[in-house]
């Protein structure tokens, strides 16, 4: 099937670390490209994990998360606990 979506385009052609900040160049980032193009009534959401159905009554949540950290430990943790949180708590 065609379509007519033109295709949205990253200022400087770059995804940067501030696209992955949570904060509005993330969202731009979402919105403009990653949800105009691969738009899906099933995993459009705003949340920070989809909930998709296997069958009739079985659920699975999904969410992913990069974790870009140099040292990989640092004052108060490290990466591990960094990507366990962060992943609890996109869950939760």
């Amino acid at each position: 099937m065609a379509t007519n979506k033109r295709l949205t385009r990253i200022p400087n052609q770059h995804i940067q670390l501030a696209h992955g900040n949570g904060g509005r160049f993330m969202r731009e980032l979402i919105d403009n490209l990653f949800a105009y193009h691969l738009s899906n009534s099933l995993l459009d959401t705003n949340v920070d994990a989809a909930l998709i159905p296997i069958d009739s009554n079985q659920e699975v949540m999904i969410t992913t998360d990069g974790f870009t950290v140099k040292p990989l430990e640092f004052p108060g943790g490290d990466i591990g606990c960094l990507a366990v949180h962060g992943t609890v708590n996109d869950l939760w």
